[in-house]
């Protein structure tokens, strides 16, 4: 019997309803997926192979979801209050399931569709966006949504990655930036509270901030790491970077206890930090950096520095520390983004090492790579089926037309898989595929009505 595993990451599915003015959902290709899934089984079909479908994390966006009571009705349109996006406990992440569930009917189906072929399977890893999945009652829901009740063993959840069959698959957050990270990401409870899951800065970043500014730039989600996409925003829009940096540092007392290495507190990143907050927190100081190139540039410096805390260490060294000012900043949002993906790299060479793999795939980075290891192993990143575009090597005009007219960017996809088959000797072979579409899928009016006919139903 043949086995193909098929690999995908960092879809984050919300509570639907895009279309419908949920400018948090940022998963709109329930139709595409459909038609992967149903092509894949179809295959499988013809031969008898057994088929998985593994998620390598972030598969569901829990931060974007507000908990609700099962009494109201999801309003995509409206923006509820924090204390909703933030509930992390079991009732309150079920809640959000139900949700998620409820907004991409056509996604689980096809999922029911693989769970219904006897040599079909389906492993959910969990990332930093759900790791929610976590909880048992979530698990249960899944499975009455994906019609398991018996044979559940073809039905995992794994709660860091999966390590067989010369497989490693990771979601990869525990790698890179401090603000994504866990102290113990297998039982991610909040030390404070059992009952609630701990959140890192990264996760609160979220709901406290990003999502308003998303509810403006829908399309930034697509810009990776967090720490990147503020490099960019201050070559692009001041204001809204001084905000975003406003909003994360003052989140630095949580990181440093909660995930920093012992002794970095007295670095000269937190003295950075120090500084940082101390201008942003002085009006007259800040009017100055509005007039002054000079002294915005010792304020990039300082800025640079103290991000320091919050991001992957830079192979290419402290690029923004010569004295930099405007749209001279993109090459340090460059540089972040290239460090994520060498440090992933570095990672994988270890897996291979630590777990006699001889594919690993990770997620995280929204970037779909393949790159060849020693012995005969493979390094790939799934990539992301959310909308997602490498900006690294953009200029200053590409960024501003970005900001411009983002519909002229989001008409193109690259839907990428992982695809695992294995040989005779059970020795697996990967490649990184591409679903592709001219755009994204438009409903028809037909479709548009049915939608129209259940709202009214509610």
């Amino acid at each position: 019997m043949r086995r193909t595993k098929i690999i995908v990451s960092d879809l984050h599915l919300a509570a639907g309803y895009g279309r419908q003015g949920n400018r948090l959902e940022d998963f709109d290709q329930d139709e595409a997926f459909g038609a992967l899934m149903a092509h894949l089984l179809a295959e499988c079909k013809k031969w008898d192979d057994e088929l998985e479908i593994i998620f390598a994390g972030d598969t569901f966006e829990f931060l974007q979801v507000p908990a609700l009571e099962y009494s109201e009705n999801f309003d995509p349109k409206r923006e509820y209050p924090t204390s909703c996006y933030a509930a992390s406990d079991e009732a309150a992440s079920r809640r959000k399931m139900d949700l998620i569930i409820q907004g991409h009917p056509v996604f689980f189906k096809a999922l029911r569709d693989i769970m219904a072929y006897p040599r079909g399977r389906i492993c959910f890893i969990k990332g930093n966006h759900d790791v929610n999945l976590h909880w048992r009652e979530v698990q249960t829901l899944i499975r009455a949504a994906l019609g398991v009740v018996q044979a559940r063993d073809r039905l995992t959840f794994e709660e860091r990655c999966l390590s067989r069959e010369g497989l490693y698959v990771e979601h990869g957050n525990q790698y890179l930036e401090w603000i994504n990270r866990w102290p113990d990401f297998e039982q991610p409870h909040d030390p404070s509270n059992p009952r609630e899951l701990y959140l890192p800065v990264g996760s609160r970043f979220v709901f406290e901030f990003f999502s308003r500014m998303e509810r403006q730039y829908y399309w930034m989600d697509g810009i990776k790491p967090i720490t990147a996409l503020i490099w960019y925003l201050f070559a692009i829009d001041y204001g809204n970077a001084l905000r975003a940096l406003k909003a994360l540092v003052r989140q630095l007392p949580s990181l440093i206890w909660g995930s920093l290495r012992t002794g970095y507190a007295l670095s000269e990143a937190v003295q950075a930090q120090d500084q940082v907050l101390q201008t942003l927190d002085d009006e007259r100081r800040m009017s100055t950096l509005d007039i002054s190139l000079s002294e915005r540039s010792k304020f990039y410096n300082q800025v640079d520095i103290a991000l320091d805390l919050y991001g992957v260490e830079r192979s290419g060294g402290p690029l923004a520390r010569f004295g930099v000012y405007g749209h001279t900043v993109l090459p340090r949002g460059r540089d972040e983004q290239r460090a994520q993906r060498e440090r992933l790299a570095r990672v994988a060479e270890v897996k291979r090492i630590q777990e006699g793999a001889r594919v690993i795939v990770f997620g995280h980075v929204h970037e779909p790579v393949q790159v060849e290891l020693e012995n005969g192993a493979t390094y790939l990143n799934a990539g992301s089926w959310t909308w997602c575009r490498d900006m690294s090597d953009a200029s200053h005009a590409e960024w501003l037309e970005l900001f411009k007219d983002p519909e002229s960017f989001m008409q193109s996809r690259r839907l990428t898989y992982v695809r695992v088959d294995y040989d005779d000797a059970n020795v697996p072979h990967a490649q990184l595929y591409a679903f592709e579409l001219e755009r994204a899928p438009q409903q028809t009016l037909w479709q548009r009505f049915r939608d129209w006919l259940s709202s009214r139903e509610e």
